[in-house]
């Protein structure tokens, strides 16, 4: 069975879940430089953050691991999907705060086989900016 990448940073729900899963994200700020992050059992229910999810691929579930259990983040990937995401080296100090990561990301993903070229083309079409995407958000939650 295959599993949905969708594009919020990345995420990747958790089997049988539409708002709960894996996410997948850069933090930090220019001033001190970015890192990746896992955020596990991530809840969009639970936020209050305006968001849309936009699903991206469908990857195999062989290369993603679910991780039952409480909500979690930490920088240790587990399954070869987020594995692949540590070899795409995240903004450093001083860098656009709105860099080409994710987009690096999808093109390894292609690269390597886990999703399909038209990947590409979804992410390319999808809204480039936070005002981009508020004026698309009718209100504070979007599927």
């Amino acid at each position: 069975m295959a599993q949905t990448i969708c594009l919020a940073a990345i995420f990747i729900p958790t089997t049988g879940e539409e708002e709960v899963g894996k996410l997948i994200h850069v933090t930090g700020n220019p001033a001190t430089g970015s890192f990746l992050e896992f955020k596990r059992n991530y809840d969009f229910r639970t936020t209050s953050r305006r968001h849309q999810l936009l699903p991206l691929a469908q990857v195999e579930d062989q290369y993603v691991a679910d991780t039952p259990g409480a909500v979690a983040q930490d920088t240790t990937a587990c399954g070869r999907l987020k594995s692949t995401a540590t070899v795409v080296p995240p903004p450093g100090r001083g860098a656009n705060p709105f860099n080409p990561t994710v987009f690096d990301f999808v093109e390894k993903l292609v690269e390597d086989g886990f999703v399909a070229f038209n990947s590409r083309t979804t992410l390319q079409s999808a809204p480039k900016s936070y005002e981009q995407l508020c004026s698309q958000i009718p209100f504070a939650h979007c599927l």
